[in-house]
């Protein structure tokens, strides 16, 4: 596994931003640049190690510990991966390697559930997958069930 929590910039603004602002990226975190061949270090606080990939996610080139104040690009890149320096020496990443994106869920979670129908409302809570939740919601909302979900436990709670 390359890195654990990935965030993808693929709007204009969310790849001009990328990770201006941070003071560090932490070892299980990258970001994805797409689209993007090119990235620029400018008024970064830390190196990073970028990982330049065709539209297949295989990687066309790797730069170690770009430093602050670089800029570096690839002809022909479809995204950028942005991870931690350190990382690619650490993986084994190298041009001709293929990566591939798979979302990985928290195995358990403590689930609210708030469904209304009508007058009435009704609180479940839970513990389980949070895709066994995700499916929950989907179908009372196929029932004309209001549903809330409020995620009671792990690293960030989150409301939907």
């Amino acid at each position: 596994m390359v890195c654990r929590r990935l965030r993808v910039a693929d709007s204009m603004l969310s790849r001009m931003r990328g990770l201006l602002g941070r003071k560090e990226l932490p070892p299980d975190e990258g970001l994805l640049l797409t689209p993007c061949s090119s990235i620029h270090m400018w008024f970064m606080r830390f190196p990073l190690d970028v990982v330049f990939l065709q539209s297949d996610l295989t990687i066309l080139k790797v730069k170690e510990h770009v430093r602050p104040w670089r800029l570096v690009s690839c002809s022909g890149a479809r995204s950028v991966l942005e991870l931690p320096a350190g990382a690619c020496a650490e993986q084994g990443l190298r041009p001709g390697d293929r990566l591939a994106l798979d979302e990985i869920e928290k195995e358990q979670a403590d689930v609210m559930l708030l469904m209304r129908q009508g007058d009435e409302t009704q609180v479940v809570v839970g513990r389980g997958p949070l895709s066994a939740a995700t499916r929950t919601i989907a179908a009372m909302g196929e029932l004309d069930v209001g549903v809330s979900a409020v995620v009671l436990g792990g690293d960030e709670p989150s409301k939907s």
